[in-house]
């Protein structure tokens, strides 16, 4: 999970976006899932697939890599019901490399923190660590978001 973690957050080669409070990710959620990457694709600036693993996103490519979710568990859904699978886009300007994203995120389980058009809720911060879920829980909550009051998502286990 580690690995997800700094991932995510950015690298010291990559682009940087300023740190954001866990809080404020939560509340500007719109789904916040458990889910396992099944897999991980690029595409170019006219929606092609590449498949070629040392293609490269970031500053002055035009390709976008995107994860593929299964949902294990629904947390929070505010935008209606959620699909059992999900892509997410990931910001173009993240200097990543096909083959190592693939290698070192497809089969992890995290907590995501997205918008209702399956967006990251932020560039980076969005994937959370398993760890978190008792703190997420509890934000939910003390937001007046609890996954109990959340018609048809009590307990949601899509497995």
């Amino acid at each position: 999970m580690l690995v997800l973690a700094s991932l995510f957050a950015g690298n010291a080669w990559a682009a940087s976006v300023m740190q954001k409070p866990l809080d404020e990710l939560v509340m500007e959620a719109d789904y916040v899932l458990v889910a396992a990457v099944t897999s991980v694709d690029m595409i170019d600036g006219r929606g092609r697939p590449v498949h070629d693993p040392e293609a490269r996103t970031g500053p002055g490519f035009d390709n976008q890599m995107r994860l593929h979710l299964k949902v294990d568990e629904v947390l929070f859904d505010r935008a209606g019901s959620v699909p059992p699978t999900l892509m997410v886009p990931l910001w173009k300007m993240w200097h990543y490399q096909l083959g190592t994203i693939r290698e070192q995120v497809t089969g992890h389980r995290a907590i995501f923190l997205l918008k209702e058009d399956s967006q990251p809720v932020y560039p980076a911060f969005f994937q959370r660590s398993l760890d978190e879920r008792e703190e997420i829980e509890a934000l939910l909550r003390q937001n007046g978001r609890p996954k109990e009051d959340q018609e048809g998502t009590e307990g949601i286990d899509l497995l």
